[in-house]
């Protein structure tokens, strides 16, 4: 690979930093879906919640891997690794309450939920930025 090729391509913190954002959109539009589909009485609705929540619950677990995944390219670059760490820390949390609002019901479990969201998506968009300052210093 060339030296223009080498440092034209993004770091890997920033490749995961953009992955987390990008599922965490996904993860809040599949959760307004929920949200507004409510507790279907039966048919077409029942089946296509099912699919939201199903879809939901994957995307949960692959933030979860990505947030692991952004930590290890946040040390091995050394910058980021505090907001690295407090977004897992965030994500792990936020999916707890996940769990807790689909089993249980919870509305405190969903605005925990909520604010798990936001909290991870100022993280990881601290995480991206701090990835342009890792590639300024040449990691």
């Amino acid at each position: 690979m060339s030296q223009a090729a080498a440092t034209s391509s993004p770091s890997p913190l920033r490749r995961r930093s953009r992955e987390a954002l990008t599922a965490l959109a996904l993860q809040y539009l599949l959760g307004m879906a929920a949200n507004l589909i409510g507790e279907p009485d039966g048919g077409f609705a029942l089946v296509f919640d099912w699919i939201v929540i199903i879809l939901h619950t994957l995307v949960a677990i692959g933030l979860v891997v990505i947030a692991i995944r952004l930590l290890l390219a946040a040390r091995r670059e050394q910058v980021g690794q505090r907001l690295a760490v407090w977004g897992l820390v965030v994500i792990v949390v936020t999916f707890v309450a996940g769990v807790i609002t689909i089993s249980a019901g919870s509305d405190w479990a969903s605005y925990v939920m909520a604010t798990g969201f936001l909290v991870a998506a100022a993280l990881y968009g601290g995480t991206f930025i701090a990835s342009y300052r890792a590639k300024a210093a040449g990691v």
